[in-house]
């Protein structure tokens, strides 16, 4: 490397364009939407099957058929942005609010609690659904195209994305605990009120609260990377897919990790079925939360020392060790509180300590393939890249969330009115399925996600030499635009 090349990736890397405010404003951003997101996703199969009295089988159905409509929506949403031109640039017109459509989803079953037709039920449940889903991805895929644009620094790219993870992690993680909350003193009658009114309330407040925080990303930041391309075709966002290699690839491994996701969907059920309270997966959280926080700060050595690959592999293999020991220690001791909340804490401090890493890292390496797509064709295309970013997520969630309702009745668990209740005199043990549902089958299924990074090949190296190529190319294209 030349003394010329070695500054320009110095300069590149170094250089600092988002100050702390809007690195701040970023990160809050990003928590007002997961306020909504993690309130739709966490009591999905929950809320539909228990709260509103829509069969298991159909909900399902419907998650696993707007999963399939998702896979047309983002990409072409991304090719909507990317053609997008507007003084404020291409992605932050689109940042704006779905709160809304969280109060009408949970809204359902107490607007329709005198409805006795599950077909009507039904209908409200899909076109609720569907209205959320969309206005998800009209603000999530410009939002996160916006982590790529926001700045041509690596540096500056990974602490936006650090404060979108962790800010998010903090407030996002506030409807859990309420919800949780509430299920429980609305279930021992401490509080006056049904589970529907309870839904109803946290939706009204979520919604708001997220609508107003989200808005901030559209007022409040900068696109500082402006590449003008031919305005994409509609079939180009298929086309991109495929011509970037780097992209599928992660794109496949996400999918190939979508039973990960099956813990998530049964830990209410396991503390509340199997320990008899489930306000009790607080107490367990509590460690791990604490350790999450403190892991962004720590993130910058790994990055330093490994390529984001090995980083996300290494991550998979220890997660999978980590659950299994985990499953082996408690295997006898499952239905015992005072041995589980504990295990699960020490569990959880060591899964949170992963998460953290995994929320940001596969989010920089999708910027990476933008800037290698940019390098090798001259084309940067953030709204079609950042549209699978959107895809995987609600793919993978809607499927997740489908096998999970799926499984349901394969363990042992009915519906009892609003309730989900353990199946009596059965040959399933299900507190035992449970028990390795939100251990270790996930994450030994989840294994085989590392597959498609043995083709992964931007190493350190090779972005540094892209980060400098494009830098000198901007310097060139900006010094010709002033001679003109």
């Amino acid at each position: 490397m030349n003394t010329e090349e070695s500054i320009a990736r110095t300069d590149v890397t170094e250089k600092r364009y988002v100050g702390v405010k809007e690195t701040l404003i970023y990160g809050v951003a990003n928590g007002g939407q997961c306020i909504s997101y993690n309130m739709i996703r966490g009591q999905l199969t929950f809320f539909l099957v228990t709260v509103f009295g829509v069969p298991a089988p159909v909900v399902t159905a419907m998650i696993f058929f707007m999963g399939i409509w998702d896979a047309f929506n983002d990409p072409l949403m991304g090719t909507v942005v990317d053609r997008t031109r507007t003084r404020f640039g291409k992605l932050r017109p689109y940042l704006i609010p779905l709160g809304i459509t969280t109060v009408l989803f949970f809204g359902g079953a107490e607007f329709l609690k005198s409805v006795e037709s599950t077909t009507l039920k039904i209908v409200y449940m899909c076109v609720t659904y569907f209205i959320w889903e969309f206005m998800y991805t009209i603000g999530d895929i410009p939002f996160w195209g916006l982590s790529a644009a926001i700045s041509p620094s690596p540096c500056d790219r990974s602490r936006v994305i650090k404060s979108a993870r962790f800010i998010s992690g903090i407030i996002g993680g506030i409807p859990g605990i309420i919800i949780s909350l509430g299920i429980d003193l609305t279930r021992s009658g401490k509080v006056p009120i049904s589970l529907s009114q309870l839904f109803l309330i946290l939706g009204i407040i979520g919604g708001t609260v997220g609508m107003g925080l989200f808005s901030l990303s559209g007022f409040c930041t900068k696109e500082r990377i402006v590449h003008v391309n031919d305005e994409p075709k509609l079939m180009d966002c298929f086309r991109y897919m495929f011509k970037n290699k780097n992209l599928l690839l992660i794109v496949l491994a996400s999918m190939l990790g979508t039973f990960e996701g099956v813990a998530d969907a049964f830990t209410q059920y396991y503390y509340a079925l199997s320990l008899g309270i489930a306000s009790l997966s607080l107490v367990a959280g509590i460690p791990g939360t604490i350790v999450g926080w403190f892991t962004f700060g720590f993130m910058g050595k790994l990055e330093k020392r490994w390529s984001s690959k090995q980083i996300v592999v290494a991550m998979s293999f220890f997660k999978f060790a980590v659950t299994g020991t985990t499953f082996l220690i408690g295997i006898r001791h499952y239905t015992d509180a005072k041995v589980i909340v504990p295990l699960l804490a020490v569990q959880g401090i060591f899964t949170s300590f992963i998460a953290s890493i995994r929320m940001v890292i596969p989010t920089k390496m999708i910027g990476e393939t933008v800037d290698y797509m940019e390098w090798k064709t001259g084309e940067r295309n953030e709204g079609m890249a950042f549209s699978l970013l959107t895809f995987i997520g609600k793919l993978t969630g809607s499927l997740t969330t489908a096998i999970a309702t799926a499984i349901i009745p394969l363990i042992g668990l009915h519906e009892v009115g609003e309730d989900m209740v353990l199946a009596e005199n059965s040959a399933i043990n299900t507190r035992f399925w449970l028990w390795a549902l939100i251990t270790v089958i996930p994450n030994a299924v989840g294994l085989i996600s590392n597959i498609p990074y043995l083709f992964y090949d931007l190493d350190n190296r090779k972005i540094a030499q892209i980060n400098a190529d494009l830098a000198r190319r901007r310097g060139e294209i900006a010094q010709s635009k002033e001679e003109d």
